[in-house]
């Protein structure tokens, strides 16, 4: 930048920073990406990028904002760190601060904690909703109260609520996953389901649910119903061991399970260990999240890598957009679920053939 530059100055062309800094067109395009995000300059569609006003840019210096961030629990839980080291990072650029605010998976809880945050002057916040029953879903306090307040939905969102949202493609993810176990010779896959006969708009497990049993019926499978296992989220510890009593009572009987996360995935294979299972060979476990927990766990198992800690850093950017004005009411991303084989799962990347499923002696 030219040492004579004023506001309104339009600055050199992409190409031009590239032969000027002898740098990357990466490095070009991150440098006035962090420049707009920080207010020093303004894009203009279809002309380029302009140097900011004065007032502009003093006041994304130095005007300290609040951004709030509401998650359904204290900030311990590895995933909810991973959404706050993001959200973090972007309010820092922004010389913001965090507000941390957890609902305790309370509805009424995390409504009292929005109106409380508004009113302490949050430029916007950051929401991991609590999962909602179907009643509370249709009559939701988000469709009603503060609707042009910039609130950004994280993870367990619905696409009706009308608000902008982080998510992650669990769909894809249970198709995957499913396609894979059929691939290896799984003919009977069980599934975790969190919605208690429909009780609970749990919208990630729904998402999970709706990929399983499309990659079944694409490949000529039925979904067994005794295959869906009903687990709470809130006692999952004590659901998971009377699913797999059931399980070991069939004498026709799942190979396979897909966990709600890892932490149920561990469980359920101490479960079946406990009585006298062998893992994978007797029963392959999938779980979710790719919690440190189930990194360390033996034996491995097959889990996803959702980039939380990205999903922040999108969901404060768009408090940053939506409170300079710009119109990011209906913006949706959708973030990819890797699938990530944990070493040691299958030798060579191959799961050995299903086995006859008998207790072990």
């Amino acid at each position: 930048m030219r040492d004579d530059a004023r506001p309104g100055d339009r600055l050199p062309t992409v190409k031009q920073c590239e032969i000027q800094y002898n740098a990357s067109r990466g490095t070009i395009v991150q440098a006035l990406s962090l420049l707009e995000e920080q207010g020093r300059i303004e894009r203009r569609r279809g002309s380029g990028c302009y140097i900011a006003s004065h007032s502009e840019a003093s006041s994304a210096s130095n005007g300290s904002r609040l951004i709030g961030l509401v998650t359904p629990n204290e900030i311990t839980n590895e995933i909810l760190v991973r959404l706050y080291q993001g959200v973090e990072r972007v309010a820092r650029i922004h010389n913001s601060h965090v507000i941390l605010a957890a609902s305790n998976t309370n509805y009424e809880t995390e409504r009292q904690h929005i109106h409380r945050l508004v009113q302490a002057g949050c430029t916007g916040i950051v929401l991991f909703p609590v999962t909602r029953t179907k009643e509370k879903l249709e009559n939701d306090y988000l469709q009603r109260e503060f609707p042009d307040f910039p609130i950004v939905l994280v993870d367990m969102a619905f696409p009706f609520q009308r608000r902008p949202q982080i998510v992650f493609d669990n769909y894809q993810a249970a198709f995957d996953i499913t396609e894979m176990l059929l691939a290896e010779g799984h003919r009977r896959i069980a599934f975790m389901d969190t919605s208690q006969n429909g009780a609970w708009m749990h919208y990630s497990n729904m998402e999970r649910r709706r990929g399983y049993e499309d990659a079944l019926q694409s490949a000529g499978y039925a979904v067994e119903p005794e295959d869906i296992w009903d687990v709470r989220l809130s006692n999952e510890e004590e659901d998971v061991p009377v699913c797999l009593d059931r399980w070991a009572g069939r004498e026709s009987r799942a190979s396979a399970v897909i966990a709600v996360e890892d932490r149920a995935a561990i469980r359920a294979i101490q479960s079946a260990q406990s009585l006298g299972f062998r893992i994978p060979q007797q029963l392959t476990v999938i779980g979710f999240d790719n919690v440190n927990e189930g990194r360390f766990f033996n034996p491995p198992f097959t889990t996803t890598d959702p980039d939380f800690r990205r999903a922040g850093e999108l969901a404060t950017r768009l408090i940053i957009r939506m409170a300079r004005g710009d119109d990011a009411s209906s913006v949706i991303y959708v973030l990819p679920v890797p699938i990530k084989r944990r070493k040691g799962l299958h030798p060579e990347g191959v799961a050995p053939k299903p086995a006859v499923l008998e207790a072990a002696p």
